[in-house]
Parts: structure tokens; sequence; C-alpha cells
């Protein structure tokens, strides 16, 4: 207490100025008109500049979430669209025992959005991160699409974090065909290029041509049928059985943002009937 009255002492003079100012100022806008109204302008505009600066400090914080909630949105309407779409084709296959058991096996699949927050294309065993884990609904081996097509499937989770074994590692294999077409091949990767990929496995019989869009064979429960993956850039004969068909993949792998991870609803039911299924053929 003793301090901040000596320094008032010390200052008096200036404190003394100080105030006289004040008042002078005071007065002077009081009973003068044209400086009242440059006071009150000038005040208006420091004020407005105040709000629009800490406006936009507001914003800038803001779209971290904005982001999220955007991307949230769209994997809703993707599924919407993508629902849409098997009901279409349902309608247009309405006497077609394949294609009711299509929609039903589509209208399993729900979509978890989650962000990459770590992700390599220059090394030959490529990993994603995501930021949603286990409590999140996340599994080991479900699938992992962008709106451009499949990435990869996820192999290891924990609580918080999941990683996903892209299509850019030698050991992954996604299982695709030739959209319309049935044979099924195998999507590898030979660590070179981040943007072509092998189709393996595709007969000579096949009716094939550059250009061709390949896509997810729907032979799994981690990919539903049809999710784009690349198109025919190079095909050539490879022996007297095969193609050798190199694909251009339409997602872009160093430009990864937000993801959609597939959840196959009926995934334990379906594995333990294959295990049941397996052990009785087995005795």
């Amino acid at each position: 207490m003793r301090s901040l009255l000596r320094f008032f002492i010390h200052f008096r003079v200036f404190f003394l100025f100080l105030a006289l100012e004040i008042t002078s100022l005071v007065l002077v806008v009081q009973h003068n008109q044209f400086q009242r109204s440059v006071f009150l302008n000038s005040s208006n505009a420091i004020v407005g500049k105040t709000y629009e600066t800490s406006n936009t400090i507001y914003e800038y914080f803001g779209l971290k979430s904005a982001n999220q909630s955007l991307a949230e949105e769209n994997t809703e309407l993707k599924q919407r669209l993508y629902s849409l779409e098997n009901e279409l084709r349902f309608l247009k296959q309405d006497t077609s025992y394949q294609g009711r058991k299509q929609l039903a096996i589509d209208k399993s699949y729900t979509f978890i959005t989650a962000k990459v927050i770590n992700a390599s294309t220059n090394k030959l065993k490529n990993f994603i991160t995501l930021d949603k884990g286990r409590k999140d609904g996340i599994k080991p081996e479900m699938g992992v699409i962008n709106e451009h097509g499949v990435i990869g499937i996820v192999s290891s989770v924990s609580d918080h974090f999941s990683v996903v074994l892209p299509i850019l590692n030698p050991a992954s294999r996604i299982s695709a065909k030739v959209k319309d077409k049935s044979q099924t091949g195998s999507v590898v990767w030979e660590g070179i290029d981040d943007r072509i990929a092998l189709l393996e496995e595709v007969p000579l019989y096949i009716p094939v041509h550059v250009g061709d869009t390949v896509v997810s064979s729907g032979y799994s429960s981690i990919f539903p049928e049809g999710i784009d993956i690349g198109k025919v850039k190079v095909l050539r004969k490879e022996n007297d059985n095969y193609f050798y068909i190199e694909i251009e993949l339409l997602a872009n792998f160093s430009k990864l943002s937000y993801v959609d991870v597939i959840e196959f609803n009926n995934a334990e039911e379906e594995k333990k009937l294959e295990e049941k299924t397996r052990k009785e053929a087995e005795k």
C-alpha cells in the first residue's frame, strides 16, 4: 500500500497533467459540434475495427470444427446417395434374385468419418493413421474409402486411433474386378509409383479395355461391390492365360484429409457362420 502511495506521489505532476488533459478534451467535445462529430466518428471506427478483428479471429478458430462438421455431413449425404442408388438398382432388377440379394448386402454397411493425421506415400511399406479407434466403433479388417474410391483396410486399432494398411503397401491385396465384369482379381502395389497399381489374375477371355474402371468385387465383407479403385492405363498379354493390367489409382494418397471407415453390420455373424462351416468340414 505504501509503495502504491509513493508511486502516485512521485508521479503526481504527470497524473495531474493527464487529468487536466482529459477534462479539457471532454469540455471541447461537449461544447463544440465539429469536434464532437469527429470524436464520435473516430470512436465508432475504432469500435467497428475491434469487432471486425475479433470476429475474424473467432471465425479462424472455428474453421476446424466447421471442416469436421462438413465432412460428417458429406458422409451422411454420401450414405443417403449410396442407398438411393441401390434402391434404384433394385427397382430396375426387381425380378432378379441377384439384385435383391445385392441390395440386402449393401444396406448392411454404414460409414464412420475419420481424419487422416499421419500418412506416408514415399516408402515401400506405407501406413495411414486415423484419429478414431476402438471407442468410435472401428475394428481391424474394416475397409477405408474416400470420395474418390478405395484407400485400404484397417490393420490395427487402439482406443482412440487406428492404422490403415493402404493400397500403397505390398502386403495389401484388394479383391477387385473390371466394372460390369464378373471375373475377379487382386489389386496390388509394386512399390514404385504412388498413383499406379496392378490388377492381377484377370483371364485373357475377359473383355478389358484401356480406360475401363476397376472397382471392388464385393466378394468379402470388407468393401461393398462397386467402390471405385482406378482406371485401366496399360493393358497387354502377360502370358497365355492372364493380362498384365496397370491401373491409375483414383485416390490421391498424398492429399488425404478425411476418410470413411466402412462398417459391415453383420460381419460378426458372417465370421461365426464361416468358422462353424470350416470346422464341420474339417471333421
